[in-house]
């Protein structure tokens, strides 16, 4: 094998005089260098085909693809100096495996061309007899038909052999060794993909998980393929690869509905699958049917108080609660606590989960002695049954740290946030969403307490991972734009903060609507950058719909906004800023309780 670069220059020379030549000649040559594998023997053979009838590279890669039989079986040995084609090369090399080694072949003929773990020769092949598949291996490996590498534990089969090897199959056979292939692939595909404990043995099976599954799914095998195309959406969702896994995720629930009718409870489990990462990329109107349909179809199979019915309360509660309709969420949260503890104990994995989302509520409603309670209880559970070093732990470690720093315990807050961010780093490595969301944690506490400089860094580099994961238009994007935003202006960056703060609140209100308290924050962070650039009379209006929507909050929920004594302030000073005596300030103060009061729901 050639080096990329030296296979498209290879190429590029081989062909300079003969071929038709395209502006993207440079970009081709890569590209098909890749198609074949960067294998001396290939290359030359393409480049003889395409001299010799003076054709483009382009033109050559379509052939390729469409007539692979005519193109890849070509020789002229007087052109090549070589007697056989490349096809033939390989087929010569098949025909002398031993039976196990060529079966072996025929199983990995439908993988990806990526490097394949030694431990995958570990997992037996489902209903075949057992083979030595380590000897089956070096018999490959003798005829170059399989490359080994002792040091990284791993071997490759080139991209050709698979072609040659698949098109080497009769028509029964092929599909034969196709379904033995996804059967092997989806028992070695093993384990929860949302534990990180099992990312090390999952990672590397990935890319022939995915190639398997096309190849299978073309082939209209429904069985494993519905559920390794489910296990392998949800380790790329948990990677946050939203476009790569929402595909797989939707194929699962169609293929699911097909087989099983749409009330099935495999059918209910890709549907939560799939609304959890609807709501995940911000699609609460689409993800909130999918929930309550996954409920229902829970429900009418278990009954009321089964623990996946708690599951099914807990999804769809925590979406209400993003909704900004936490009167709806918070009775499906206690019923889910109440159901998880009565069916696993007070110390399961469940039962964390549930306190945690229910602790989250409690803190937005500003019932903060309860929810600090319920995310300690939480945290203890997690770290009993994970460690204390799993991502499941940052979670509440994260939360705890929130609700220690509004009840001005900083150092506290500080440790367990700086420990939260240690286990995601480790964990899902420097630019996983999870990061963004501890390192926002972290500079908040950090500006707190005057470490400007040191909080500004990771605000941006939050805000560059959000951005990456999510777009430029995501909740999850505004929030550390908005606190850098409020970082800037107290370091007299006026320009930079407004930007900033017009951009987070854009988010803000497209994302969740007019009346959502987080909308109401951006409100009030862009009101006090306008007051801060001695821009009263701009600033009120925004402070005002501020004040007004956590006074909405407090009549639908009947709790108040843990901001609602903050935000009024700064409409109280800016109103006297603007010279409105005592009297005027209450009538305004009324008139905007009265306007919300009177307002529809």
């Amino acid at each position: 094998m050639l080096s990329v670069d030296d296979a498209a220059a290879f190429l590029l020379e081989r062909t300079e005089r003969r071929r038709q030549k395209t502006p993207d000649d440079a970009a081709t040559a890569r590209q098909l260098a890749g198609d074949l594998g960067q294998l001396a023997l290939a290359l030359e053979q393409a480049g003889a085909y395409v001299a010799k009838l003076g054709i483009s590279f382009f033109r050559y890669r379509e052939l390729w693809r469409d007539n692979w039989d005519k193109v890849a079986g070509w020789s002229d040995e007087r052109i090549t100096k070589y007697p056989r084609a490349v096809a033939v090369t390989w087929q010569t090399s098949v025909n002398q495996l031993t039976p196990t080694g060529r079966r072996l072949l025929e199983w990995l003929a439908w993988f990806a061309p990526e490097p394949i773990p030694n431990f995958l020769l570990e997992v037996p092949v489902p209903d075949v007899a057992g083979d030595d598949l380590a000897d089956a291996l070096a018999n490959l490996a003798d005829y170059s038909l399989a490359r080994r590498d002792p040091d990284k534990q791993e071997f490759i089969v080139h991209r050709l052999v698979q072609e040659v090897t698949r098109r080497g199959l009769a028509e029964q056979e092929r599909r034969r060794r196709l379904v033995e292939a996804l059967a092997w692939t989806d028992m070695a595909f093993a384990g929860d993909p949302k534990d990180v404990r099992t990312w090390p043995s999952l990672d590397p099976l990935a890319p022939h998980a995915k190639v398997v599954i096309e190849y299978a799914d073309r082939c209209e095998i429904s069985e494993p393929t519905a559920r390794l195309i489910n296990q392998l959406g949800l380790l790329l969702q948990m990677k946050a690869r939203y476009a790569e896994a929402e595909p797989l995720l939707r194929r699962a629930l169609a293929i699911a509905e097909a087989g099983y009718g749409p009330y099935h409870l495999e059918v209910a489990i890709n549907l939560n699958n799939l609304a959890a990462l609807l709501w995940i990329t911000n699609r609460l109107s689409e993800a909130e049917p999918l929930y309550r349909r996954a409920l229902e179809i829970f429900e009418g199979s278990y009954g009321p108080d089964h623990p996946d019915v708690a599951k099914g309360f807990n999804n769809l509660a925590v979406l209400l609660r993003s909704a900004n309709r936490p009167g709806e969420a918070e009775p499906l949260l206690r019923q889910a606590l109440a159901i998880s503890e009565a069916s696993y104990g007070p110390d399961h994995p469940e039962v964390a989960i549930a306190l945690n989302n229910l602790a989250a509520l409690l803190e937005e409603t500003n019932r903060l002695t309860e929810a600090e309670l319920f995310y300690r209880r939480a945290l203890a559970i997690a770290e009993t049954n994970y460690g204390a070093n799993h991502p499941n732990v940052a979670m509440p470690l994260n939360n705890l740290a929130l609700v220690l720093r509004v009840t001005n315990r900083p150092t506290e807050a500080e440790s367990l946030c700086r420990r939260a961010l240690t286990i995601v780093e480790k964990s899902y490595g420097p630019n996983h969403p999870d990061v963004a969301t501890c390192l926002n944690n972290l500079a908040g506490l950090l500006e707190e307490t005057n470490r400007l400089t040191e909080a500004e860094l990771l605000y941006r580099r939050a805000l560059a991972i959000a951005e990456t994961n999510y777009g430029a238009n995501h909740p999850n994007v505004a929030m550390p734009l908005n606190n850098l935003a409020l970082l800037l202006l107290a370091t007299n960056r006026l320009n930079e903060a407004e930007s900033a703060s017009r951009r987070a609140l854009e988010i803000y209100e497209t994302s969740y609507g007019p009346e959502h308290p987080i909308v109401a924050t951006g409100l009030n962070n862009f009101a006090l950058f306008l007051r801060t650039a001695n821009q009263l009379s701009d600033a009120e209006p925004f402070f005002r719909r501020a004040l007004s929507i956590l006074t909405r909050f407090r009549l639908v929920t009947g709790h108040q906004h843990p901001n609602f004594e903050v935000f009024g302030a700064n409409y109280i000073f800016v109103l006297r800023e603007l010279g409105r005596n005592q009297a005027e300030i209450e009538g305004i103060l009324k008139s905007v309780f009265e306007a919300t009061r009177d307002s529809p729901p």
